[in-house]
Order: C-alpha cells, then structure tokens, then sequence
C-alpha cells in the first residue's frame, strides 16, 4: 500500500460490527501514518461533517480545482446494500451523504451506452463495473474524485453478491473495477483486488479487469488468476505524469508494471485517457511509445482525448503554459462562446473540448506511431463521436457496432476482433 498521512480519518461505526472489516481496517491503518485515534462516526455525524467539509458540492469539480498538494481525508465504511426506497428515505434523511457510497450503495452500477450516445454524442457500450472506493490517492488535475477518499470494507459481501448476477447477464464477459478510485494503491493491504481475482479465476466465460495507474501491482505476481483477470493501465506521457497526473507513477514506472503483469500471465492493454496536448506532445508520445512497445507486447490500445471539461474551467485547474499553443487556442476560442453557439459536437455539457479536425489529427499521429511499431495491436476510441468513427473506422477496421476497447462487455480474449 502507499505510504499515505491523511489530515483525518473517520470510520462508521458500521465497519466495527463487521469481523472481517475490523480485521482489513486494521491491515490498513498500519500502513497509514497517522498518529491519532480515528474517529468512530454514524449517518448522522457524517452527514453534518460532509456539509462542513463540502463533500456533497464536489459535484462536478475537478482535482485540479481544489489545489490539492497532499493526501485526502480516508472515511473508512462500508455497503448497507439499500433498495431504492431505503436509499430515497435515507438521501431525504441525510441529503448531504448523496452519491460517493455515502449511504451504503454504488457498488456496482451498469453503463449505458444507449444514454451516452443520446445525451453526449458519444459511442459507448453497456457494461457492468465494481466499485469499492470513491476517491484516489493520485491527484490528476483533470480527475472529478479528488476530493476525499471514501473506502468500503466488507468486500466478502460484494464478492457473495455477484454469482447471480453474472449468471443472469452472461452478455458481459469483461466486469471492469475500478473507475471511482485506484485500488492497486491500497493493495496488498486491502485485500480486495485478491478476492475478486480468485472469484474470476474459477468463472467459465468472464473476466475482471483492474483499471489503473499505479506501478504497485508486485501483489498480482502472487495471485493464481488463471489468465481470467486483465489489468489496464492509463498512459501518459512524461510532462503529463509528472505535471498535470500529481501523485500518480511516472510514465517510466506504468511501463514497467505493464511488463510486471505481462510476464507474471496477466493479459495487458493500455488506455491514453486523456491525451493532453503539451508542448512536444508528438516527440513526447513518441518516445513514450517506444519505451511501451519495447517493454511489453500491447494487443489493443484505447484512445481518448482530453474532454468533459467545459472550456472556460481550464485555466482553473490546469498550469495552461504547459500546453501547445495550437490547442490551447481552441480552448480560448471555444471558452468565449455561450455553450449554446458552439458547433457539434462541442457539446453544452463540454463532452467533446476540442473540435473534430483536432481531436483526428492526434488519433492520426498515434495510429501511425502505434503501427508503425506494432503492426497488429488493435486500436480504438472511448467516447467518440459517430463522426469521428465515421472518420477513422475503417483505417481502425471497426465500427460504432462492432468495435473492441479497453472495457467493452465482450472486448476479452479470443474476441475475433483482437489478435490472438
């Protein structure tokens, strides 16, 4: 586990009628310098300390909004598995403690691709994803859970929860976990990355997937998961990692874990999400590509560029002069218009940041580089316009209906898609 010293740390009094999670709690604490006792907390308590802290107008605020330059609070607690009037009484009960886990539900939610595409423009697909913790010990300027770290314990109870559910949604072969948090970091401490490997190793047809950034993965090398489970890391180049991905690996270090998990049987892949054009983006992801490609073997790769956030916030969460001037440009252009005035797909909610010629022109320069060094790794888009896959599908060789990506429902091995 990293090495972490929060400012607090609070654990409901839920957590301590739970064996098991007063055993991991303890695991954990050990390795968080702390020099108090934590504080015991009920709904209640922490309802009144999230209104003082302001965890629920985090809504929509960015890491690099809040300037955060150390490790946030940890509130330690765990699932109540409400039903949805249980949970409508409790968010009416406690309306400061909505979303983030607060009131014992989120831990596993479905993405609608339908939706994504209807409401932002963008191609998506339905998939099932695991949550146990809200909140990150990286602090990316551009990250929306970087304000606290809301941590859930009784994984055993997730664990028990998901025969039945994976029986009765056999259409979902790849169960992503986890994009509200970076597990990896917490691990081998934590424990929970263990249980759900050991669960997927003995399932037939479906694989989990650890989606992160960090260079702590020396535990997966322990792990007997049978090849079911994938590890996915987000990847950037060396001015990103070091200046905008506060407190994450360096690229050099991600580079490294891939080839950790490579040569310990874990099947690989890699997201450049977001790609953020610094000045030197092209020699700098070229050089971050060779070190990818001569580290380890990548059979698909998932390009997203730097989006959803509305352009007039730029400034406020990011040091600007870090980036191409070009682009940065667009950012100006596109702040000084009313969100209603700008052309499709630079969407009101901010979906999409720059304009499509752009955004193509990079997918471009990395699909050529990509290639040009690994002829066969696949490549695809996350959240792209029906354009910009009308644009580059058939170079890609898919399309909005039959694509593969880092966390699509059938994006496994032995996908016809993907090489062997």
């Amino acid at each position: 586990m990293y090495r972490v010293s929060p400012p607090k740390i609070y654990v409901h009094e839920r957590v301590l009628a739970k064996p098991e999670c007063v055993e991991r709690l303890g695991r954990m604490l050990a390795a968080i310098d702390y020099p108090d006792e934590p504080e015991v907390v009920d709904d209640h308590k922490l309802n009144a300390i999230s209104e003082t802290s302001g965890w629920s107008a985090m809504g929509g605020r960015r890491t690099g909004e809040f300037h955060r330059t150390g490790d946030p609070t940890l509130i330690f607690n765990a699932f109540t598995w409400p039903t949805p009037d249980e949970l409508a009484a409790s968010a009416t009960r406690y309306p400061h403690l909505k979303g983030h886990y607060f009131l014992g539900d989120g831990a596993i939610t479905l993405r609608n691709g339908r939706a994504t595409r209807e409401t932002q423009h963008g191609i998506c697909q339905n998939g099932y994803e695991l949550h146990s913790a809200w909140g990150c010990l990286h602090y990316c300027d551009y990250c929306n859970i970087g304000g606290f770290l809301h941590i859930m314990l009784n994984i055993e109870e997730l664990v028990d929860r998901l025969p039945p559910l994976l029986a009765d949604n056999a259409w979902c072969q790849l169960w992503k976990y986890d994009n509200h948090t970076d597990v990896p970091a917490f691990e081998p401490e934590y424990g929970a990355t263990k249980l759900l490997v050991d669960f997927f190793a003995r399932q037939p047809s479906q694989f989990l997937m650890v989606y992160t950034k960090s260079d702590n993965v020396g535990f997966l090398a322990d792990l007997d998961h049978r090849g079911r489970t994938l590890v996915c890391w987000t990847l950037s180049s060396d001015t990103v990692a070091r200046e905008i991905e506060k407190g994450a690996p360096s690229t050099a270090a991600r580079i490294g874990a891939i080839r950790t998990c490579q040569q310990a049987g874990y099947p690989v892949r890699v997201r450049f999400s977001p790609i953020i054009p610094v000045k030197g983006w092209r020699e700098e992801n070229a050089a971050m590509l060779d070190a990818l490609f001569d580290a380890a073997r990548i059979p698909l790769v998932t390009m997203d560029m730097f989006k959803w956030i509305e352009p007039r916030r730029v400034g406020d969460m990011f040091d600007t002069s870090l980036w191409d001037d070009e682009f940065m440009a667009y950012i100006h252009q596109y702040a000084a218009m009313e969100p209603a005035d700008r052309p499709r797909p630079i969407l009101p909610n901010g979906k999409q940041v720059f304009p499509h010629d752009a955004r193509a022109n990079v997918y471009r320069f990395f699909m050529d580089e990509i290639w040009r060094r690994s002829p066969r790794t696949r490549i695809s888009l996350c959240g792209e316009t029906p354009e910009m896959w009308d644009e580059l599908g058939d170079a890609l060789g898919m399309d909005p209906d039959n694509y593969a990506c880092a966390c699509g429902p059938t994006s496994v091995p032995g996908n016809p898609l993907l090489p062997a």
